[in-house]
């Protein structure tokens, strides 16, 4: 059981910190405790959806492993999203408990919950008083293989729901603790959202290891985050390749103390690793989707070559195959399939083999992704990857975050207009850019078009919401 991380870990090391609050995993165990007896109070909810909402806190962990012990499923959902968000996603989890804060960034989940809820569904709240509804019948419960519902960024429709297995969650996280060489001496940032694969993922590899997990609700600014990690004596920190080149640039004689993390989410610029590596921070690329759990990663102990360009070699759990440019993977972590969506399933799927919808490379046994199969962009008659004139944008100095699109174009048939923001402080001009980007990419790459904006839109993943910049 999942829930079995928490028992084994040592009882008087710190857990869980979050501001000034620490917790030593005794003090977790029994928060834990007691909210599997106020969520339990729903009756049986072996196999039943529970929902919980919240930033990265103590109490959304130890809800979580309550949930787990009541053998339960955990819909983790992140607190960014809003009110038709979480009521498309609640209609599809059918949850029969919600568990939340009452409010988060000025948003009232206490308001909105009773609005968007069917009467049967019992609410409880995260350090507030119970609320309970009338009782009634409990939807069909998922088998006990399932720890839990992901849903996907939703860059396009609504969102999927992931099951994820109990299995991929015990042993992946078991794995990247061993990768990461993680003891109980170490003190792990964690700052992407627990409701994120990613984040639940890493957050479970501290708790395998007996480690400190440092809690920070994730903002634009890195300066909550450092004050975290520099409070606590971190040495490990996992994050997007954005958040990583945001903290160098705010720090960029480097992180004291950080010695290794996990960078995954997007890819990776090499140039961004290899000054990371010389400042005596080794990150690791890893690579995977909230279908798969981590499919690959590197190891401290790889070439630097291959730390730098590659994500990894394949995950003992995984097989991989390259068919047709498309990287596919099979193995017993695998989800077997999005919730109450058959025919998505079936698609996303060929004979056992899931269809990750990434171009890919393996050479003597390491995975390059090159781009995105259904993101890639004919400029007269060139295929282009989104993905490389956006590492190329990031590479500039100035440059916090980018994303590159697809338009249509009457003369080229399609075009490349780019959305970029820049670093706190800094100015940003198109001609500029595009004159940077030039000088690193063929000219048929170049953006036709640079809008600077002072914020890209981001999906609850960190990602940059490419389906509000194409409105």
């Amino acid at each position: 059981m999942i829930a079995g991380l928490l028992e084994e870990a040592p009882a008087d090391r710190p857990a869980l910190s979050a501001g000034d609050q620490v917790l030593t995993y005794r003090e977790l165990r029994e928060l834990s405790a007691r909210f599997e007896q106020e969520i339990g109070a729903a009756g049986d909810l072996t196999g039943q959806r529970v929902a919980l909402i919240s930033p990265n806190s103590p109490e959304l962990v130890a809800a979580l492993f309550a949930v787990w012990r009541l053998r339960a499923v955990a819909v983790p959902l992140s607190s960014r999203l809003r009110e038709r968000e979480l009521e498309l996603m609640l209609a599809d989890a059918e949850p029969v408990v919600v568990v939340s804060v009452a409010a988060h960034g000025g948003y009232s989940f206490a308001e909105v919950l009773p609005r968007i809820l069917p009467s049967s569904v019992r609410r409880c709240a995260l350090g507030a008083d119970d609320v309970t509804f009338d009782e009634a019948t409990a939807p069909e419960p998922l088998s006990d293989e399932i720890a839990a519902i992901l849903y996907t960024s939703g860059t396009t429709g609504i969102p999927k729901g992931v099951l994820v297995k109990r299995v991929r969650e015990l042993e992946g996280s078991r794995f990247l603790a061993e990768t990461l060489r993680l003891t109980a001496d170490d003190r792990c940032g964690l700052i992407v959202p627990i409701s994120h694969a990613f984040g639940l993922t890493c957050m479970h590899a501290a708790v395998a290891a007996g480690a400190e997990g440092i809690l920070v609700d994730s903002s634009f600014s890195p300066a909550p985050l450092l004050r975290a990690l520099e409070a606590r004596d971190a040495t490990v920190l996992h994050g997007s390749p954005t958040l990583f080149r945001t903290l160098l640039k705010a720090r960029p004689d480097g992180l004291p103390g950080i010695r290794t993390g996990l960078v995954a989410g997007a890819p990776c610029p090499s140039d961004l690793l290899e000054a990371l590596d010389e400042r005596g921070t080794h990150i690791l690329n890893c690579y995977g989707l909230s279908e798969t759990g981590a499919v690959t990663c590197v190891r401290q102990d790889d070439p630097p070559d291959e730390r730098h360009t590659t994500v990894g070699r394949v995950v003992p759990a995984y097989e991989a195959r390259i068919t047709e440019g498309e990287l596919e993977v099979t193995g017993p972590h695998l989800t077997p399939g999005y919730y109450r969506r058959p025919e998505e399933t079936a698609q996303a799927f060929d004979d056992g083999w899931f269809r990750t919808g990434d171009l890919a490379e393996i050479e003597n046994g390491y995975v390059r992704i090159v781009g995105r199969a259904k993101e890639i962009v004919h400029v007269g008659g060139f295929n282009v990857v989104p993905a490389e004139v956006e590492a190329a944008l990031l590479a500039h100095p100035d440059v916090a975050n980018a994303a590159v699109l697809g338009v249509p174009d009457e003369r080229m048939g399609e075009a490349l207009a780019a959305y970029v923001s820049p670093r706190p402080g800094a100015e940003l001009n198109s001609r500029d850019l595009i004159a940077f980007t030039r000088s690193r990419i063929a000219g048929y790459k170049v953006p036709y078009a640079i809008e600077i904006l002072p914020e890209l839109p981001l999906l609850p993943s960190g990602k940059p919401d490419r389906k509000a910049l194409s409105r």
